[in-house]
């Protein structure tokens, strides 16, 4: 785990033996509930890790090998009642009915009091949202981390393994995989870059991106540009890439959930995605691919009917898939163990074609599982690219 820097507030974040005293990447002590500073033993080792201290051992034996280093985001198996509450709130409810149910009732509401110029102001004020420049604000953004480390908390433990060692300055294109049953992962890795990029990349600011239906829904658009998110777009991704700042793309998209998961393997939609390299040629910028392992499992798997409806549906309005389930069937994640794996940027070559380049970061991201697959939550799970 992190045996070198210093926390948020420029606390030393120390290594020890037992993990007594380690601190995940928030500050906060990894052993948790246990004393910090103390000696833990084999059974309170066990309880914090979930594995021995030979099998950390030699999982980060096997990270340092590959000159990476691994942390805890949180500390593991800390979720209180109030990360579960927030989980729900604040990133399952909005992906729900409750929106639109909402709107009604305001805009129902606003009638009764003003009569028709009730729903006219409401109107005017959903369309000038939907209409106004965007607005960005990174302080405002940072006030929202505290938010997604709860959906961190709620998990049974959030791992990230990340480059030892500062790479070449960028901007980068970050590619996420797999896309999951809905982005749980990509959104938690986006709001806390500053936690885990500041040793090896911290110049530069970093923009998530998201289908680009999303930003003409009025309300959900604002709020997504003030946390950081821009449209999956060419524009929108050339123009951020030029202000010198970091993006990140969930390559498989909508495709890619449609494929649908399963708990004997991930499967892929990478092979005919190329527009994301042309990309990186055309700017001359790098590739970051980040793999999400167990994203996948955090939902229950959907029926083939059902993904292929949504798949024909998405071929006239980008409405992505509805209808994720979790516990009680309810938009509410499994509890599980992640892991994120940030690779080593990837850059073209002179000369290089994109076909060329595109099989090369295709071998990357198979190595990437390949390496981190035996310390990830399921050693047996399998890889298909498609």
């Amino acid at each position: 785990m992190r045996n070198r820097g210093a926390g948020p507030d420029g606390e030393p974040l120390v290594s020890s033996n037992d993990g007594a005293e380690e601190m995940t990447l928030s500050g906060e002590p990894v052993a948790g509930r246990y004393k910090k500073g103390a000696p833990l033993s084999d059974a309170e080792f066990l309880a914090v890790h979930g594995k021995t201290r030979a099998q950390i051992a030699e999982e980060r034996r096997l990270v340092e090998a590959q000159g990476m280093e691994i942390n805890y985001l949180v500390p593991p198996r800390s979720t209180k009642l109030s990360d579960v509450v927030a989980v729900f709130i604040a990133h399952m409810l909005p992906f729900t009915l409750a929106p639109f149910i909402l709107t009604i009732v305001v805009v129902y509401t606003s009638y009764i009091l003003l009569g028709w110029l009730g729903p006219l102001i409401s109107f005017l004020v959903l369309f000038y949202l939907t209409v106004c420049p965007r607005h960005y604000d990174p302080n405002t953004r940072r006030k929202y981390q505290e938010l997604y480390l709860k959906m961190a908390r709620y998990m049974v433990s959030v791992r990230m393994v990340t480059p030892k060692d500062p790479i070449p300055d960028g901007p980068y294109i970050f590619a996420f995989h797999p896309h999951g049953r809905m982005f749980y992962s990509t959104s938690l890795i986006i709001q806390s870059h500053e936690l885990w990029r500041k040793h090896f990349c911290p110049k530069g600011e970093f923009f998530g991106s998201a289908a680009g239906s999303f930003f003409v829904v009025p309300i959900v658009r604002n709020i997504l540009n003030n946390l950081g998110l821009v449209s999956v777009d060419k524009h929108a991704i050339v123009s951020t890439l030029r202000n010198k700042d970091h993006v990140t793309i969930t390559i498989g998209g909508v495709k890619e959930i449609c494929l649908g998961t399963s708990p004997k393997y991930d499967k892929l939609y990478l092979m005919r995605r190329k527009g994301f390299i042309k990309v990186a040629m055309d700017e001359k910028v790098g590739i970051v691919p980040i793999y999400n392992f167990n994203e996948n499992q955090i939902f229950k798997p959907e029926p083939h009917w059902f993904l292929a409806f949504w798949e024909w549906v998405n071929n006239y309005v980008g409405l992505g898939v509805p209808g994720m389930r979790g516990y009680l069937h309810l938009p509410m994640p499994l509890r599980k163990e992640l892991l994120f794996v940030v690779g080593k940027p990837l850059f073209a070559r002179e000369g290089e074609t994109v076909d060329d380049f595109h099989a090369r970061y295709v071998a990357a991201v198979k190595q990437l599982f390949d390496t981190y697959a035996p310390i990830s939550p399921d050693p047996s799970h399998k890889l298909i690219i498609t």
